[in-house]
């Protein structure tokens, strides 16, 4: 009996440990910030890849402060495209494509969200306050009223960028890359890729980040809320956003396109089909403002 009791008290123990370890590495990623480009002499500004630019912050309530950098297009016509990294990621992901979205669009914006690349302070949103904090910056913009504005996201970025277009008017278009349903998925999904107990840890996790402040939100909810075009981009080998998740969540918009793309993962989409995938960028910000479909379209 008392064998059995002290095996209780750690197994009790193990996972409380698990779930504590997880939730820290949830909310404080490894940080890519300019200096860590610069260590590993990679590019750490639009001006290291020829491109002008200026830099500000968004600060928020609470001595928030997102660095922001905001890049002239080359499409007078063009939309605003806000580029929305994603978790473990900075700016500087969109650093080796700016010259395509700078083409498509008159001006290019990218912001590091809470807990990423050179924010302040520590302590990542998770797709709950990155919602905020999305809004405030597109209000920050004062973008002319007749621009559309084209939120573009990969991961976390691809779902915060689907939430606040469920409740910001300020948004025309959105590309997802790799969304998933809520935040519970890649907590799972990221487990289970180390050979952890990966359903109840996450479940756990996401409790305790309830607690704190995290709340979890559902991405195929708000997508079903939206009213503007939506182009999600999948990998039907992505082994953090599962592919019927994305799917579901395409389907769920009234303006939903939905891209997969065979082979794929979680990051590798464009270096498959980017002649597909530019096609079907294109196509959105071409509808924008336009009534979008009543029913989603899938490849």
């Amino acid at each position: 009996m008392e064998l059995l009791v002290l095996f209780g008290v750690a197994a009790l123990v193990t996972i409380t440990l698990m779930v504590a370890a997880t939730m820290r590495e949830a909310l404080r990623p490894r940080r890519r910030t300019a200096g860590w480009a610069l260590a590993r002499s990679l590019p750490s500004d639009p001006g290291e890849v020829d491109v002008p630019f200026s830099e500000w912050t968004l600060d928020l309530p609470g001595g928030i402060r997102l660095p922001v950098w905001d890049v002239p297009g080359l499409r007078a016509d063009g939309p605003v495209l806000v580029l929305v990294h994603g978790w473990g990621r900075s700016r500087l992901t969109w650093l080796p494509h700016l010259g395509d979205w700078r083409r498509r669009g008159s001006r290019v914006v990218m912001l590091d969200l809470r807990g990423h690349g050179d924010a302040e302070p520590d302590g990542a949103g998770l797709g709950d306050t990155d919602v905020d904090d999305l809004i405030a910056l597109l209000s920050r913009l004062d973008a002319p009223a007749g621009t559309p504005v084209v939120v573009v996201g990969r991961s976390l970025g691809a779902t915060v960028s689907i939430l606040a277009a469920a409740e910001s008017d300020r948004i025309d278009g959105v590309v997802a890359v790799a969304p998933y349903e809520t935040l519970q998925v890649p907590l799972r999904q990221r487990l289970w890729l180390r050979g952890l107990p990966a359903a109840p840890i996450a479940w756990l996790a996401v409790q305790g980040l309830r607690l704190i402040g995290r709340r979890p939100r559902s991405t195929r909810a708000a997508a079903s809320r939206t009213t503007v075009p939506t182009l999600v981009v999948l990998g039907d080998h992505d082994p953090i956003s599962p592919v019927a998740d994305g799917v579901a969540i395409g389907d769920a918009a009234p303006g939903g396109r939905v891209e997969v793309v065979r082979g794929a993962g979680h990051g590798n989409h464009w270096a498959l089909e980017p002649a597909r995938l530019d096609d079907a960028v294109d196509a959105l910000i071409a509808s924008c403002g336009r009534v979008p479909a009543t029913a989603a379209s899938r490849s």
